[in-house]
């Protein structure tokens, strides 16, 4: 190992070209990859939140219309009489902002969120408060808010926003999880319900206010959710959002990432493997006297197949552990601005991805240099020897 790196030494220029080589390619693996893991988690994340539950959102159509109370509540008396639902809870979700006051925002869009109290704990994963406290079930006018919802408009606890003209209190914060309770405000459900008329532009004639702009149908375990989804917007006319069907979008989704994380291990390997077999045959050719003399002395083919072999895996472990530290340098300061300004962070450099990356630079640049390694041991030490000036 230390022959090998005197080696390396001795030609700084070629040798730190190669490793640049290899850091790039693993430089762009290390950020493909990352904005991969932290796709993986926002899946895994919603996915867990979700669960087996249907959401189904009723339409303009629907909440305000005659009788949409009425109708809203024969919805969920209908649903609760399906085989294999085992609850309905009625949920306000409405958008924070209307028009494009939120475009300058990355991510999710801002959404007020408003459940039953029985409804919150089966969402305390996502509801995590971090900062100040969570609402009681006889609080008004107050709210807790989402991580990247008071970076991007600098809110703290006990300062007051506005939703649709009220005043409310951020009493908490969501501690950050990767869903879209991040960009979310939730109010208490009575409030939220407040909130539905609203909608409506002024010059709209009053309407009756619906309990709830979307119901979640609880599945029972082992029931069919594709067949209950369809059952939904049949029998109700709401919009019933099949989890299956939307588990799948995701699958496909990743895919594509995984393509594109295949990709750039590709070009690391073409350009890394270019530059290694390059530099290694260069080496080879500059030290056939040298290895002429080794053989002559007595080295095996073994020992000189090793030495060549470890040079070209220590090039690919410092190019690798170049191109992770830079990788993670990138990804930190873009994450970093992205939370600073409450849009969605994008990477993730996992263990397993600086893991990974390393020791595909290692194996990448031993097999890269293995052909030249084998040259250098055949090499006859009576022609290596006549090479002598």
């Amino acid at each position: 190992m230390r022959d090998a790196l005197r080696n390396l030494r001795n030609r700084p220029m070629r040798t730190s070209l190669t490793i640049a080589g290899i850091a790039i390619g693993i430089l762009a693996l290390v950020v493909v990859g990352s904005l991969a893991e932290r796709l993986q988690t926002i899946v895994s994340r919603s996915t867990a939140l979700n669960g087996s539950a249907i959401f189904a959102f009723a339409n303009s159509r629907t909440l305000f219309a005659s009788g949409a109370e009425a109708r809203i509540r024969r919805d969920i008396a209908q649903i609760e009489r399906f085989p294999g639902v085992r609850a309905v809870v009625p949920e306000v979700v409405v958008p924070f902002a209307t028009g494009f006051a939120d475009g300058t925002r990355f991510g999710p869009p801002s959404l007020v969120f408003g459940f039953p109290p029985a409804a919150r704990a089966s969402l305390s994963n996502a509801i995590a408060i971090d900062r100040g406290r969570d609402f009681g079930s006889t609080e008004r006018r107050v709210a807790i808010v989402g991580a990247d919802f008071a970076a991007s408009r600098h809110v703290r606890v006990g300062d007051l926003i506005a939703i649709y003209g009220s005043s409310f209190t951020v009493v908490g914060t969501i501690a950050k999880s990767f869903t879209l309770f991040d960009a979310a405000v939730v109010v208490p459900f009575a409030d939220a319900q407040a909130l539905i008329p609203q909608l409506l532009p002024p010059t709209a004639p009053r309407i009756e206010a619906p309990p709830a702009t979307a119901l979640m149908t609880v599945a029972a375990p082992h029931a069919d959710t594709s067949l209950l989804a369809r059952r939904i917007s049949l029998l109700t006319g709401l919009d019933a959002q099949d989890p299956a069907q939307l588990a799948a979008g995701i699958k496909s989704t990743t895919g594509i990432f995984d393509a594109i994380i295949f990709g750039s291990a590709l070009v690391a390997l073409l350009v890394g493997a270019f530059s290694i077999v390059n530099t290694m045959t260069i080496a080879v050719s500059e030290r056939t006297r040298e290895i002429g003399i080794r053989k002559a002395i007595g080295a095996s083919d073994a020992d000189v197949l090793g030495e060549f072999v470890v040079e070209a895996a220590a090039i690919g472990a410092l190019g690798g552990f170049a191109g992770i530290v830079a990788g993670l340098a990138l990804v930190t300061v873009f994450d970093a601005h992205s939370a600073a300004s409450g849009n969605l962070e994008l990477f993730a450099i996992t263990p397993r991805l600086a893991i990974g990356s390393f020791v595909f630079a290692i194996a990448l640049s031993t097999v890269a240099g293995l052909l030249p390694a084998i040259r250098a041991a055949r090499l006859d030490p009576t022609d290596a020897l006549r090479r002598i000036a």
